[in-house]
């Protein structure tokens, strides 16, 4: 029997807006992140991972929990994870002995105005806590850090809030930003993150570096954007009229791009693909630092995405509870040479983020969580044996909106207005089978797994602190 032993440390990257196609070696030669190609090459790369809700917030809030949406209360943005919600990432680090520390993104908490609001930004049992939202938009961590390190690009890096009319033409067109990357949101994460590791030499360490990237507006750095020149991206898949055999909500999300041109998304399309490479430089500087300071063998690289971009296929961008793959379906990487080994391992069974926490959480050793509703696989990733994925996934939106995916056919239930959607995914997600009756029989299984699947999900199996 193997002898258990634990990381040192333990550095969960996560980005926003991405996709599983954005990284080359998931089949995208197109894209350049070499960083995140040498952590495929030397890891365990998941290939089927899929997020529970479409949203940054509430995505977040369940795989960093280990919870479903359903539980933590937060089914849509805008919602704030609860202060005292147990367990969290950083609590559940804490029990198992490491120091934690937060920086950039977490994203538990609404964030528009933010230096501007009275109301106390909650730390959720973070140790140490350096929050910064977005890249540019307020006097937070990061700002203060680009005025005094970078003085000269505090007024180029400042973007639109979310609220303000201009940030739309930012959102659709590619502004390529003439600075180092060095200066950039992502190095900041980066900088702050070397120097704090260098001062904890003497205890296991927990951090989250929550980066911004990909998420628009579109402004990379011409370094990001140059590395980009004459690459030939996969041009957007979709069908005319897609809208024809859907039914509402879907419809008016698939008509939402109709005044696009093709050029206008694929110019999306290179924005996205050059703030990714922006984040890569970022993290292979990290990996190196690492590497130069002898901790690469003993640290575990943990590298996932909130959820996906549509970046123009179906005729879309962005994200949004339409739960087409593209949006549902993100990048997971493990690298911890040490006990997972040097080879490129792939896994591609079908997983649920929720089930991420709990499997970092058996890989440091920690004593198995039976609150949380993720399952862990960590015994299976230590033995080295290739995981069991799940028979579905599942995923819930506000309202009543929810998926059921397994590996041939899903399933989209829009309660409010009683309309269903079924794919055969054989032939992609384009025709509605819903109301196919060559589909009947797979039709009805599906619809009753998603009824049985969210009763369970909706359960918490949280203590109950009182009776009454």
């Amino acid at each position: 029997m193997r002898a258990q032993v634990s990381p040192r440390r333990v550095i969960w990257i996560t980005s926003d807006h991405m996709r599983h196609d954005h990284i080359a070696a998931n089949g995208n030669p197109a894209m350049v992140t070499s960083a995140l190609d040498q952590l495929a090459a030397t890891g365990v790369n998941f290939h089927e991972c899929f997020v529970q809700n479409p949203l940054c917030m509430p995505s977040r809030c369940s795989f960093m929990t280990g919870f479903y949406p359903q539980q933590t209360g937060v089914t849509r943005n805008g919602q704030m994870l609860p202060a005292d919600f147990t367990p969290t990432v950083a609590t559940a680090f804490s029990a198992a002995g490491y120091q934690t520390a937060q920086i950039g993104k977490l994203h538990f908490q609404p964030h528009e105005d933010l230096d501007f609001s009275a109301h106390p930004r909650h730390t959720y049992g973070f140790d140490i806590f350096w929050p910064s939202e977005e890249r540019g938009n307020y006097s937070d961590a990061y700002y203060h850090w680009l005025e005094g390190r970078y003085p000269e690009y505090a007024a180029t890096f400042r973007v639109p809030r979310s609220s303000d009319p201009r940030r739309h033409w930012t959102e659709k067109v590619p502004r390529p930003v003439d600075a180092p990357w060095q200066a950039t949101h992502a190095g900041w994460i980066v900088d702050t993150a070397c120097r704090y590791l260098s001062t904890r030499t003497d205890s296991r360490q927990f951090m989250h570096l929550g980066f911004y990237n990909p998420h628009p507006p579109l402004t990379p750095v011409r370094e990001a954007w140059d590395t980009c020149e004459g690459r030939e991206l996969p041009a957007p898949v979709r069908r005319p009229a897609e809208w024809a055999d859907k039914p509402e909500p879907l419809a008016s999300m698939l008509r939402h791009r109709s005044d696009w041109s093709t050029e206008d998304f694929r110019a999306y399309r290179r924005g996205l693909a050059a703030l990714v490479t922006e984040m890569d430089m970022a993290i292979g500087s990290l990996i190196e630092w690492l590497r130069s300071n002898e901790l690469l063998d003993d640290t575990l690289l943990v590298f996932s995405s909130d959820h996906g971009d549509f970046a123009g296929d179906h005729g879309i961008t962005h994200k949004g509870p339409s739960f087409y793959d593209e949006v549902m379906r993100v990048p997971l990487i493990l690298s911890w040479p040490a006990a997972l080994g040097s080879s490129r391992r792939d896994c591609r069974g079908l997983f649920e983020m929720i089930d991420l926490l709990p499997t970092l959480l058996g890989l440091c050793g920690a004593p198995a969580n039976d609150v949380m509703a993720g399952r862990s696989i960590a015994g299976d990733l230590l033995d080295g044996r290739d995981p069991h994925g799940r028979e579905d996934v599942l995923a819930y939106h506000a309202d009543g909106m929810a998926m059921l995916r397994t590996s041939s056919h899903k399933y989209l239930r829009y309660e409010p207005h009683g309309s269903e959607v079924l794919y055969d995914l054989s032939d992609g997600e384009f025709a509605n089978r819903a109301g196919d009756p060559a589909f009947a029989q797979i039709l009805s299984a599906m619809r009753l797994r998603l009824l049985s699947r969210s009763l369970a999900a909706g359960a918490s199996a949280r203590p109950v602190r009182h009776p009454y």
